[in-house]
């Protein structure tokens, strides 16, 4: 049982809903057939949890002196183990991503093994990767399930990957001061989240009335995320602002399904929300940094 709860520990699982959810915006406008569907769902988080045991083993010697309470400072895991599962991992997302994504995989995979490695040395090329690592998860569901580079070219996919971007960046920049001081600057992560959000609203209204704005699900979604994000600032401000972190990673949820909510595709609306709430029922009982 120890070794169960120091494997889910090291793989951050209480975030790896909101990996899974970057699929929504691709699968609310290709659709897909189940089994597509999960395998690309499978890749994104077998990226993420591979991402996650590479963090643990680039930093035993730091967690070592500041975390002495991980799995790998403790003896839990072998790092033979870590590194193995974790090749395992980078194997598994390339392998489902298949032809038509390949490229977007092996970007992905780069990136996550770059931040891995370097994410201690430099906070801000650690922003810079984490950034990459959001936004191209959204572009390789985008490309295996719209059948290649035509599918990343909608205006709804280069949305959510420069939300979701902006926001890996927004928060690795946040989240470097959580422990010296209260993570932030406050409004940064909402604001890079919004402006896209904002652009595409504004290229392509819902309609020429009050009324078609006031009801647009898309809308009423993102004002939905708009209270999360005064809930998550709250968090940053109280006396507890680590907090904060995990609930600004949740809310790559949110931003997913203000995106289904657009295409008005229900599947994805509900995959969206039920990632949302799980990631936060997980973070529960497993840190999310």
């Amino acid at each position: 049982m120890i070794t169960i709860t120091a494997w889910l520990r090291l793989m951050r699982l209480g975030n790896a809903p909101t990996a899974l959810s970057a699929i929504a915006g691709a699968w609310a406008l290709y659709g897909g057939k189940p089994l597509q569907v999960a395998g690309v769902g499978m890749a994104i988080v077998a990226a993420y949890i591979g991402g996650m045991l590479l963090n643990d083993f680039f930093d035993q010697s730091f967690d070592e002196k500041y975390h002495p309470d991980r799995p790998l400072p403790q003896g839990l895991i072998p790092r033979s183990h870590v590194i193995a599962a974790a090749s395992f991992c980078g194997i598994l997302c390339l392998t489902l991503a298949g032809r038509f994504a390949l490229t977007e995989a092996v970007i992905l995979v780069a990136a996550v093994g770059l931040y891995s490695w370097y994410h201690k040395s430099s906070v801000w090329m650690a922003a810079l990767l984490l950034g990459t690592c959001r936004g191209v998860a959204v572009l390789m569901a985008a490309a295996m399930l719209g059948d290649g580079a035509s599918g990343i070219s909608t205006p709804i996919v280069l949305t959510l990957t420069v939300a979701h971007g902006a926001a890996g960046a927004a928060i690795t920049l946040a989240a470097s001061q959580e422990h010296r001081q209260r993570p932030g600057p406050g409004g940064l992560v909402p604001l890079v989240r919004l402006l896209p959000l904002v652009v595409f609203v504004l290229l392509d209204p819902p309609g020429s009335t009050l009324e078609d704005w006031a009801t647009d699900p898309g809308l009423l979604a993102m004002l939905g995320w708009l209270v999360w994000e005064l809930a998550c600032e709250r968090k940053r401000r109280s006396e507890q602002p680590g907090q904060a972190v995990g609930a600004w990673i949740a809310g790559f949820s949110a931003v997913d399904l203000v995106v289904a909510s657009w295409v008005l595709h229900v599947p994805s609306m509900a995959l969206a929300t039920i990632c949302f709430i799980l990631s936060r029922l997980l973070q529960r009982f497993l840190p999310a940094t």
